[in-house]
């Protein structure tokens, strides 16, 4: 499967990462995209993260233009953009992962016909569907190039003298090509929740310490450094419940464990870090309490594990690879592949898991204690960093609510009158 595009971020001087979209055969940076995000999206202060997901999304239309020959150029200066057919396949082509989308442009470009298939044939082909991405996903896909598209006829029309023959052609196409893709952007009803991300069950929760306690011999990680710093991040993720930007953006200096705090802070383009793709704070900067027993394995691992490597003594973030580098986002996510391959009867842990986890735990603490439903929203907004108007904290209570309606619920079947030659 070739790779004909990539995304490939650039570090300034200043600390900035600005993703470049890439053609691989040549190395050269595709123009439009380029100029779309430094007009679009950089001038908007937009994050690097927003710019590169524009840019994949722009992948997908560029590999589409690939595989159906379309020059959109071309199309421009005839007044014609998309047609309706191939709006429709685009759209398709967004509901599939990148590597589906390569694959049927890798297969297009060796100009075979395909051998007709049988009915045996046809019947195993069906049971390799090819799973969708989530219709979220396709939609942003499907709006960054509506937006892209937008902004591209609108910079041809401003070349166009206004008696150009087919300025106004080209004009009403838009709208048409723009109207099109937005009414083909999946709506978010919300009614689907049976695939919702679920925070981990106490028993479950007992089960997972078990697992990676340094210890265990069902510790899923090699080596001593490993087992005590992917413990430590397992402990800030369920305690704090902070993301993955957060705790790896986490510097030695920004950890009191006298006070017992830890500062969260937003280091955007942070020139001191090293990583290209630089891990980020999403939420707002915020000091969260630690207890003493996190507070003493913190201070375990930076003087005992983290001071053995020299290469850890030339930045200041707290999570280290092998190494001595900054642990970097694939490297937390390997973390989590390793206990998944490993323990196969833990349901699929990652750092969002925890972090809905450390939620549902603050939930049943609030229960508890018969927490004023306005007071848990403000106490959870500040944990999680979200503004107190932004009604994040609302989805949490509101799986809570569910939780206690699905109870209520099982008692009141266990209630009913069984029959009377049913054994009691």
């Amino acid at each position: 499967m070739a790779e004909h595009y990539k995304v490939k971020v650039a570090v300034f001087v200043s600390g900035e990462r600005f993703p470049i979209l890439v053609n691989v055969g040549t190395g050269v940076p595709l123009f439009d995209p380029t100029v779309f995000t430094l007009s679009q999206i950089r001038a908007r202060n937009r994050a690097s993260a927003t710019m590169e997901v524009v840019l994949r999304a722009l992948v997908v239309l560029q590999l589409f233009c690939d595989q159906h020959q379309i020059d959109l150029t071309d199309r421009m200066r005839a007044g014609r953009l998309l047609e309706l057919g191939e709006l429709d396949a685009l759209v398709r082509l967004c509901r599939l992962p990148m590597s589906a989308i390569v694959a049927r442009g890798d297969a297009n470009s060796t100009g075979l016909r395909r051998a007709p298939v049988s009915l045996e044939g046809y019947r195993a082909r069906a049971k390799n569907v090819i799973e969708e991405v989530a219709s979220d996903f396709a939609g942003v896909r499907i709006r960054y190039i509506r937006n892209f598209i937008e902004w591209l006829t609108d910079r041809h029309l401003l070349t166009m003298d206004v008696q150009h023959p087919t300025r106004a052609t080209l004009f009403d196409v838009k709208k048409l090509v723009v109207s099109g893709l937005t009414a083909r952007i999946p709506s978010a009803k919300g009614r689907n929740n049976a695939r919702r991300r679920a925070a981990l069950d106490e028993s479950t929760q007992e089960r997972l310490w078990n697992v990676i306690d340094v210890r265990s011999t069902e510790n899923p990680w090699e080596g001593r450094h490993a087992k005590i710093r992917n413990e430590l991040i397992v402990r800030w993720f369920m305690g704090l419940g902070i993301r993955r930007g957060e705790l790896l953006g986490v510097k030695v200096s920004d950890v009191n464990i006298r006070t017992g705090e830890v500062f969260i802070a937003r280091r955007a383009d942070d020139s001191i870090d090293p990583r290209p793709y630089q891990p980020n704070t999403k939420t707002h900067d915020r000091t969260l309490p630690i207890n003493n027993d996190l507070a003493q394995r913190t201070l375990q691992y930076i003087v005992g594990e983290r001071r053995r490597y020299p290469a850890a003594r030339k930045h200041p973030f707290l999570f280290v690879a092998n190494g001595g580098a900054p642990l970097s986002l694939r490297g937390l996510n390997e973390i989590f592949i390793a206990l998944r391959q490993r323990h196969s009867d833990l349901p699929a842990i990652h750092p969002h898991i925890l972090r809905h986890t450390n939620n549902y735990n603050f939930s049943k603490l609030s229960d508890e204690r018969g927490m004023d439903p306005e007071v848990e929203k403000k106490i959870r907004s500040q944990m999680m960093g979200w503004s107190e108007t932004s009604g994040t904290a609302e989805r949490y209570t509101r799986r809570e609510t569910e939780r206690k309606a699905r109870d209520a619920s099982l008692q009141l079947q266990d209630r009913m009158v069984k029959p009377i030659n049913e054994p009691q």
